[in-house]
């Protein structure tokens, strides 16, 4: 009984450090990236195939487009985030 204990606590102890994530940047086990999107006063760069999703049912998001046709987007109101596939 008391090694079941044991191994339980172990196991329990693994997942709880795998579980601990980072400051809302990072990847995924598929290797995509996530971006967090800034507040309008800067821009985050958006690329081809990159997916969008709303962090709060609030969030307003707003679109530029430069001369070159690159795309820019920022939020004006909640939060959300980019995620970059590799």
């Amino acid at each position: 009984m008391k090694k079941i204990y044991i191994a339980m606590t172990i196991i329990s102890t693994i997942l709880l450090f795998s579980a601990c994530s980072d400051d809302g940047q990072g990847s995924f086990d598929t290797g995509d990236e996530k971006i967090v999107v800034s507040v309008c006063e800067t821009y985050t760069v958006v690329q081809t195939n990159d997916l969008l999703v709303k962090d709060e049912d609030n969030t307003t998001i707003k679109t530029v487009h430069d001369v070159n046709g690159t795309k820019k987007i920022c939020t004006l109101s909640g939060s959300a985030h980019i995620i970059r596939g590799k």
